[in-house]
């Protein structure tokens, strides 16, 4: 489906990079992105790909991962509307340093690397944005690495879905994840296997901490597990 210009407009003033930036400015964006739809399954990026776009996801879900030469796949982290990507190679002109694709039908919207430096020097609020974006993702990593060094594999479970709890509602206590995550992406996330992951959902269950319902599993006190974390953390 090809969006009309408004909406393109619209799509882009929801996205956090953009969200200070002026509608004749994001009219002009509009206008100078490459505007593409991906089905679940395509390739979006490819790892060590030499293109240097940068991207928005206006719709859909999409999936930053690598393959090993085993065919081992490593999650980094699931995109949701409103997530750009692509900006390293944007910024350092180097290869792509993750995949992406799409698990949903995906919008994307796309920059050039240059497009997006200009874009940058003449909007001070983008390259800010853009700044804090980066230092997420370095802050994010740095944890993931932590965790990695550090925890037991049942722990680094509980940290992932923490993280799940997080994101779908910052401030819950009882967060229901709809549909519930793939136990073997959730393996992928921690560098575990599928069967310990479904141990410790059935131990979290015994805990009173986890349920199923229907397609969706609920965090029932998400503030008991963040304790878990936090004491583990504390401890290694």
């Amino acid at each position: 489906m090809t969006l009309q210009l408004t909406e393109r407009i619209s799509g882009l003033g929801r996205l956090p990079i953009l969200a200070r930036l002026p509608e004749h400015t994001l009219e002009r964006i509009a206008q100078s992105c490459a505007w593409r739809q991906y089905a679940p399954g395509e390739q979006i990026l490819g790892y060590q790909d030499t293109s240097t776009d940068v991207s928005f996801l206006l719709a859909g879900k999409a999936r930053a991962i690598i393959y090993s030469l085993e065919g081992k796949a490593v999650v980094f982290s699931d995109l949701r509307p409103g997530t750009m990507f692509g900006e390293i190679a944007a910024i350092d002109r180097k290869a792509r340093s993750a995949s992406i694709e799409a698990l949903e039908p995906c919008t994307i919207a796309s920059l050039s690397a240059d497009q997006f430096e200009a874009l940058m020097l003449a909007e001070p609020s983008v390259a800010l944005a853009t700044l804090r974006h980066v230092a997420a993702d370095v802050r994010r990593l740095s944890e993931r690495v932590f965790e990695f060094s550090t925890l037991a594999v049942q722990n680094r479970i509980h940290a992932e879905l923490l993280r799940l709890a997080r994101l779908a509602a910052p401030d819950g206590q009882s967060v229901r994840l709809d549909p519930a995550p793939k136990h073997a992406d959730i393996a992928s996330q921690v560098s575990t296997y599928r069967e310990q992951v479904t141990r410790e959902f059935s131990a979290l269950t015994r805990q009173g901490l986890l349920e199923k319902d229907g397609t969706a599993i609920v965090l029932i006190d998400v503030e008991r597990l963040a304790r878990m974390v936090e004491e583990v953390r504390l401890e290694a």
